[in-house]
């Protein structure tokens, strides 16, 4: 172990993910010059060459990142959130309670397929523009869906980049969701739902009938369809997808890949848009971010950051002692610094708790990091991107019952109601594997 190449990685490092938090900074510029830099110096000291480097970088998590994020454009374009959100209220015929339930169910398993901060973009305004109808406030339908959105990053691996980021370090399968996380997460869903109903939906002033019918008859669904043909073809390709995740036995990235580009060409009949079109559309600060963050983790590697962890008596302890120290470490972190880096840095430390001489058994770690970093957002709302972006859309929409006091300490009592519970289900799965 190289004592000051490990540190003046580690301060490159921080470099990063400060520029990251930063709004005045430019991150990608700042992350791409420190990967540069890194690497450079790791080759001066250790002789790495090039090729170790691209060899680290995972491509494959690389590629559904990007297939997702065109994914998520065809989806957008298609106008089918704003059509879903609008025939949620038909479906509940203005129960608010109902509308409040569907509404957070709907957001969650959105989340699960595509980004949650543009599922917060597009139904957080249609949420403010029904309750301002209705003339109730929205701010408590916000909060329901803010809170409950995070759950969606734990139903599947392609949820959100640092999920595609474990999966693929770890080789983790849609079906692997399904077996170890879908019981956990549903249960979480429906008591956070109850609890938000329970205590904060049933303070809320009940609608007017008359306005209720208004706004019934108001609404139409078909008004929110540009183009009919396009809305089904989308709607049904994007299910498909998502069942072929769960059926291929292929590596996600191939199905990702495949399904987008046969989106983008049925696509082009309707949107006159080529891929180079939609790769526009991408953000690519994104993916260069999450290269270079790839190369300096690889530099720390190289410096012999697992051998801190390789010497430490790990073994001496408990399994289900290790395994909660993990869910409330990456919780914590996860609340204060940005998920993608926490990711990749936690990746190699649970890979060096997996390999000899610990052999920790695999399901209770991963379990407790995934949770712990899609979770852990909520103690403060700067710790997840749609918690900021919905208390934004609420300030710039002036909903009056939603700001930073009441987000921070809601979120806050979830976030540790969430993380208590997964505490629980973590040591009965440890009582099961280990």
């Amino acid at each position: 172990m190289d004592l000051v190449l490990l540190i003046i990685i580690f301060v490159i490092f921080g470099i990063i993910i400060l520029s990251y938090t930063r709004p005045n900074l430019d991150f990608v510029a700042i992350s791409l010059l420190c990967c540069f830099i890194a690497a450079s110096i790791t080759f001066l000291v250790k002789g790495t060459d090039l090729e170790v480097f691209i060899i680290s970088i995972e491509w494959p998590a690389i590629i559904i990142i990007l297939s997702m994020s065109i994914i998520t454009k065809i989806a957008q374009d298609s106008n089918i959130l704003e059509y879903v959100a609008v025939k949620l209220f038909k479906i509940s015929k203005g129960d608010q309670r109902i509308f409040f339930w569907l509404l957070c169910i709907i957001t969650t398993l959105l989340a699960a397929i595509i980004s949650d901060v543009v599922v917060v973009l597009i139904l957080a305004p249609i949420v403010i523009r029904l309750c301002n109808f209705l003339k109730i406030r929205s701010g408590t339908y916000l909060l329901g869906m803010t809170i409950c959105i995070n759950i969606g990053s734990i139903i599947t691996p392609f949820s959100s980049g640092e999920n595609i980021i474990i999966s693929t370090a770890f080789n983790l399968d849609t079906l692997y969701f399904i077996q170890y996380f879908w019981i956990f997460s549903f249960l979480l869903l429906f008591l956070t739902i109850f609890l938000l109903d329970r205590f904060i939906l049933s303070k809320e002033p009940k609608i007017e009938e008359q306005q209720k019918r208004f706004v019934i008859d108001l609404i139409d669904t078909d008004v929110m369809i540009k183009n009919k043909k396009m809305f089904y073809l989308n709607s049904i390709a994007i299910i498909i997808t998502i069942i072929l995740f769960v059926a291929l036995p292929v590596p996600l990235y191939l199905t990702a890949v495949v399904s987008t580009l046969i989106l983008v060409l049925v696509n082009r009949k309707f949107t006159k848009k080529p891929m180079s079109e939609l790769l526009k559309d991408i953000e690519w600060e994104i993916i260069f971010f999450f290269i270079s963050l790839y190369v300096v983790i690889e530099c720390l590697v190289q410096a012999g950051f697992t051998e801190i962890f390789a010497n430490l008596p790990f073994q001496e302890l408990n399994p289900i002692l290790l395994s909660f120290l993990i869910l409330i470490i990456i919780s914590f972190v996860s609340g204060f610094v940005a998920n993608t880096p926490t990711a990749l840095i936690f990746s190699t430390i649970i890979m060096t708790l997996m390999a000899a001489p610990f052999n920790f058994e695999s399901v209770p770690l991963l379990f407790a990091f995934i949770i712990g970093i899609n979770l852990g957002g909520n103690i403060i709302p700067q710790g997840a991107a749609c918690d900021m972006m919905t208390l934004k859309i609420a300030q710039d929409s002036g909903v009056d019952n939603l700001n930073y006091k009441r987000l921070l300490i809601t979120g806050a009592i979830f976030a540790f109601i969430h993380i208590g519970l997964a505490a629980i289900y973590l040591m009965i799965l440890t009582a099961i594997f280990v």
